[in-house]
């Protein structure tokens, strides 16, 4: 399943039950290596993006596919209509890279495939400036389709990697490299899992990393005791945004297959239930930084009566459902998938759109979102 969670870039399949564990196998067929492979810590200059002279505001950072590259743009979230142009990272047609904007806003990190084969896609890292135009290719063998994360003084990317290049038990690690394509080093290593996917970093700095194994759900932390998720798999897995909780999708099979809203404190206080109705089912997470909740998408099924924290189309004649993707630093702005089906098995069509006071923006087109930029 794509949602998401992040197998998962951003762009997620919610009309797939599971996460799909190996990752891209069965896309596409074979793929060629692009000619023109960028060497790491090398840098190939674009001209200046106009976002670089961009007015002050909230930018959600965007992209799409046009055959072999990424198209990536940003949105002005006070004029949302306007759609600028800021790069074209190359890459094997049918593999859209999954990426994440850094903190300070100044850059988005992506893991690209570069080659391979639909079974056995081979991905690096790549870093773009919004402002210069500048493709840096940092580090090579990542894990395709899953977003790398960056420090919080954006200065290194972590991402996570295949070591044993195992279909399921395999051995993987989380790696961190500098933005530059310098200094990179192992974080952890997880033997006989079928999947790491990095998550953020805690109040500590720590990086944090969800971890599916045969026992369930677990979220890890260098130098510190795991903590349990879940006996069942977990996906859509979000850090508050004070680095102290996680909120997350529990996917449970009893009775038929269930999606639901859950949170857990790092400190190890345990993991709650969110104050969703018990036949509510839920995708997608994401934290509002002005009232510190986390919200989540609802299945349009049998959602009457859920609590304001879920999220659902609304207003005359609303199709559909919204599984959220992030908000804006300020809260005010809200990105999400909007899917024209009735139900998560009958998904319909994926759009991508951003939610705010003035309404909703639909970019046409545009399949995936990276993240927020502030100027």
């Amino acid at each position: 399943m794509a949602v998401s969670s992040r197998t998962m870039g951003r762009h997620r399949d919610y009309s797939r039950l599971f996460i799909s564990l190996g990752i891209l196998a069965g896309i596409v067929a074979v793929a060629p290596i692009i000619a023109a492979v960028i060497g790491i810590g090398s840098s190939v200059t674009i001209p200046k993006t106009a976002f670089a002279s961009a007015p002050a505001g909230e930018y959600a950072v965007i992209t799409r596919s046009d055959g072999a590259a990424d198209v990536i743009s940003v949105a002005w979230l006070n004029n949302p209509g306007a759609v600028t142009e800021v790069a074209r990272v190359p890459r094997v047609e049918g593999f859209p890279s999954a990426g994440t904007v850094s903190p300070d806003g100044k850059f988005v990190a992506l893991t690209t495939v570069e080659g391979g084969s639909s079974s056995n896609p081979v991905a690096s890292i790549t870093v773009v400036s919004l402002e210069s135009g500048v493709i840096t290719r940092v580090a090579t063998d990542a894990q395709p389709g899953e977003a790398p994360i960056w420090s919080p003084d954006s200065s290194t990317v972590s991402f996570a990697r295949n070591v044993s290049r195992a279909e399921s038990g395999g051995v993987f690690s989380i790696a961190r490299v500098g933005r530059d394509g310098k200094g990179e080093s192992t974080v952890q290593e997880f033997r006989s899992v079928f999947g790491v996917y990095p998550v953020g970093h805690d109040a500590s700095g720590r990086t944090v990393t969800a971890v599916l194994d045969a026992k369930g759900s677990w979220l890890y932390r260098p130098g510190v005791d795991p903590v349990a998720l879940s006996s069942n798999l977990t996906r859509d897995w979000e850090l508050s945004p004070d680095g102290k909780a996680v909120a997350f999708i529990e996917v449970t099979t009893d009775g038929g297959v269930g999606y639901h809203a859950r949170t857990v404190s790092l400190d190890g206080s345990g993991v709650s239930a969110q104050s969703l109705e018990a036949s509510v089912s839920a995708l997608g997470t994401a934290w509002n930084p002005a009232t510190s909740a986390p919200a989540f998408g609802v299945e349009p099924v049998g959602s009457d009566g859920v609590t304001v924290q879920a999220l659902s189309a609304e207003g005359p004649g609303a199709t559909g459902f919204d599984v959220p993707l992030a908000y804006s630093a300020s809260g005010d702005g809200l990105a999400v998938t909007h899917w024209s089906g009735r139900s998560f098995q009958e998904s319909g069509t994926p759009e991508l759109q951003l939610i705010s006071a003035a309404g909703r923006a639909k970019y046409e087109g545009y399949t995936r979102f990276l993240g927020w930029s502030v100027r």
